[in-house]
């Protein structure tokens, strides 16, 4: 068990760029078919030992970037209070479970937005997860790990999987069930990758609700896992068949200013030069897939007067 010292760890976010979503479950998640790819773009953690072991979490947060500042309504976005951030709630999760006391001081350096579909949140817990699980001695098995994941949220165990690196390196995984099952993908080409956050949050539980009341309206058909495999291929992303159930949502029975804002997101990265673009998650950052980093990044340049916020990056490295 470690007793002293600390461990950095970077935290990054994901894109889907296929989400399927069907009917809710009996225990009241949605079930998923997804395909996930981590980003090099980051929040940061710092796990500290504190002296005394009563299992005390210490955790402060600390904005950084753009992506955080005031958004396009005038509006900053609110602190999480502690007792219900992810971060601290892993933490207990994991004390629970093993009975870890030490205490611990947790910097969480924050670039990801909340609702902005980039899983910055479950990528933080899944990141408390690890660090907690050395700090325990590696008291916790992978599938352990997983079995908590899974209870935090349904991205979770997407970021654990992918520290864990089994069964191969790569960033990219088909994930089906309420999010626990993984089908292995290569990793990509180095694409570029152009992130437009439209300045507002998209809160995922109001997303699934707005989705069940105008399933029927929709013309939406969730992928087999078979079939999505059989076809899934990282070649000429300008020919992509993925999508995204809440971008036909959102453009169809969003608010009006917000269909507006996704409709000129997507028109912008189009005349950019994207091959291809998507919603991540249940929104609300929009993403471009750029044939090459740089060109991501001169479409970053070419669009910065036009939209809020852009940040371009690649998927991330599998080493």
């Amino acid at each position: 068990m470690q007793t002293t010292g600390k461990i950095t760890l970077n935290s990054p976010g994901k894109i889907n760029l296929h989400l399927a979503v069907g009917e809710k479950r009996a225990d009241g998640f949605h079930a998923l078919e997804s395909a996930f790819t981590a980003i090099d773009f980051a929040d940061s953690l710092t796990f500290s030992v504190l002296p005394g072991n009563e299992a005390i979490t210490r955790l402060t947060v600390r904005k950084e970037g753009p992506l955080l500042e005031l958004s396009q309504k005038g509006q900053y976005f609110p602190a999480i209070p502690t007792e219900k951030n992810i971060v601290f709630l892993a933490s207990q999760l994991f004390r629970l479970k093993t009975g870890l006391k030490t205490n611990l001081g947790i910097e969480l350096i924050k670039r990801i937005p909340p609702g902005s579909g980039l899983g910055g949140g479950s990528s933080n817990a899944a990141a408390t997860l690890l660090a907690l699980n050395e700090f325990a001695g590696e008291k916790l098995s992978g599938d352990e790990l997983l079995g908590l994941a899974s209870r935090l949220g349904s991205d979770v165990p997407f970021f654990v999987e992918i520290a864990l690196q089994s069964p191969e390196k790569s960033p990219a995984r088909f994930v089906s069930g309420r999010g626990e099952i993984f089908d292995f993908l290569p990793s990509p080409p180095q694409y570029g990758i152009l992130l437009v956050f439209p300045g507002f949050a998209s809160h995922t539980g109001a997303a699934y609700n707005l989705l069940d009341e105008n399933r029927v309206l929709l013309n939406q058909q969730a992928e087999t896992n078979a079939l999505f495999r059989k076809e899934f291929s990282w070649n000429f992303p300008d020919n992509w068949n993925f999508s995204n159930d809440f971008q036909e949502l959102f453009l169809k029975f969003g608010p009006e200013q917000e269909k507006e804002s996704y409709n000129v997101i997507f028109t912008g990265l189009k005349k950019a030069g994207a091959a291809f673009s998507g919603l991540s998650g249940s929104g609300s950052c929009c993403f471009g897939i750029f044939s090459t980093i740089e060109e991501a990044a001169k479409a970053e340049r070419a669009l910065s007067g036009s939209f809020y916020v852009l940040k371009s990056t690649f998927f991330l490295r599998d080493s």
